[in-house]
């Protein structure tokens, strides 16, 4: 390990890359958590998986960009979505949690220049 030499794991050749991550969700039923309860649900996972994330609140649906270091897009979509299910999961309206058919998540990532 070298200092300055970036994010590495063993075996890994490629530097990880700051991604931002925009997760739709829509629920079936149209009812959505409460705005306070999914914001601490979601620190908290993405707490979890060294990411962070921003949230708000539509009538319709919560829109969430979810900031990740990972190798690939890939990664950083599918750790974003983690993130939302499990604050999803946590605090679900009628303290039960939606099922897979009633979510609807939506993602997309892009790196993050450097520069």
């Amino acid at each position: 390990w070298r200092p300055g030499a970036g994010i590495s794991v063993a075996g890994m050749y490629e530097p990880t890359s700051r991604y931002n991550v925009t997760v739709t969700v829509t629920l079936d039923n149209g009812e959505l958590p409460d705005l306070a309860s999914f914001a601490v649900a979601a620190d908290e996972a993405a707490w979890r998986r060294s990411a962070s994330i921003v949230s708000a609140h539509m009538t319709d649906r919560i829109i969430s960009i979810v900031t990740v270091y990972s190798p690939d897009q890939y990664a950083a979509v599918a750790l974003a979505e983690a993130v939302v299910s499990d604050a999803l999961r946590r605090v679900a309206p009628g303290a039960v949690a939606p099922q897979a058919s009633q979510v609807r998540l939506r993602a997309e990532g892009r790196p993050i220049s450097a520069a």
